[in-house]
């Protein structure tokens, strides 16, 4: 509706603009003594000029407008009302103590919530996101947007024992409800601890507060236009070590260009594999051109 709104408007615009610099044009040409049977076959020509110019600008203009209205609005926050009806049917219908349960019940919920579905790793994904936990064997890891807890409950029934992860949600609703869940598959709260701040600000507070040394496993899932603050920061506070895995999900989605060409353009990452927009990252160690 919008954009129709709008490519009507820009249109009309530029052929009313275009009809009165014909008009003065052929009002001048009057004044100056030309041929008044040569006006007609003049403005005719004129306006095939006009209309030939104006139709490629038109079509541009249209697809420009199209390709922006159609790209997928990514979610990572769902409102206070689904919050809570998820939380409810976690409750109710998981066994508690048991994250399979819990992890297949969120799965249960989303089939008839979409917005939850888009919280959720898809079956790909998990595969992915295990066989990446397997190969690495990270001990600690830090997530970067929580959400409603499903990523954060995966990451702990694939750690050892002794693993821990630390989660960041900077909504407070979503931070408190992904708590619960956590506790609810059975988890301690020794075993995870969760900051609600701004992924970057959590960073700092996980190093002087926390005695964050280094991380091993990385999990990025918020807003992807703010990735490269994530990793920049994660590399002030030396959290990154050679071998250290990023996991950074939605690259797929053009919010995530400006990160893909850092990653490319840096000589600290290589690029490892992808599975439905979750990439795979390993960084190599500091180099010369990245100005660490």
């Amino acid at each position: 509706m919008y954009t129709s709104w709008l490519w009507d408007t820009e249109v009309t615009g530029s052929i009313l603009c275009m009809g009165r610099r014909q008009d003065n044009y052929f009002t001048l040409l009057n004044s100056s003594g030309f041929e008044q049977s040569s006006l007609p076959h003049m403005a005719s020509s004129y306006s095939v000029l006009v209309t030939g110019a104006l139709a490629p600008l038109c079509v541009a203009v249209a697809w420009a407008l199209y390709r922006y209205r159609s790209q997928p609005e990514l979610i990572w926050s769902v409102d206070v009302k689904t919050q809570m009806a998820l939380r409810r049917y976690v409750l109710f219908e998981s066994t508690h103590g048991k994250p399979d349960s819990v992890l297949q019940t969120f799965k249960e919920y989303a089939r008839r919530d979409i917005l939850v579905k888009e919280l959720l790793f898809t079956l790909e994904q998990d595969i992915f996101l295990a066989n990446a936990v397997t190969q690495s064997l990270p001990l600690t890891t830090l997530v970067l947007g929580t959400q409603c807890g499903y990523s954060v409950i995966k990451l702990l029934s694939l750690l050892p024992q002794e693993g821990k992860v630390y989660a960041v949600e900077d909504e407070d609703n979503m931070a408190d409800s992904a708590e619960e869940m956590i506790l609810v598959a059975g988890f301690k709260n020794n075993q995870f601890k969760l900051l609600c701040q701004h992924p970057v600000d959590a960073i700092h507070v996980l190093k002087s507060q926390c005695g964050l040394k280094g991380v091993d496993l990385v999990l990025m899932d918020y807003k992807c236009d703010q990735y490269i603050h994530g990793l920049q920061a994660l590399l002030e506070v030396g959290a990154l070590h050679p071998g250290t895995v990023i996991l950074a999900n939605n690259t797929n989605h053009p919010t995530a260009k400006d990160f893909m060409n850092h990653l490319h353009g840096a000589g600290s990452y290589r690029i490892v594999d992808c599975c439905n927009g979750l990439l795979k990252v390993g960084y190599v160690g500091p180099n010369s051109q990245d100005g660490h």
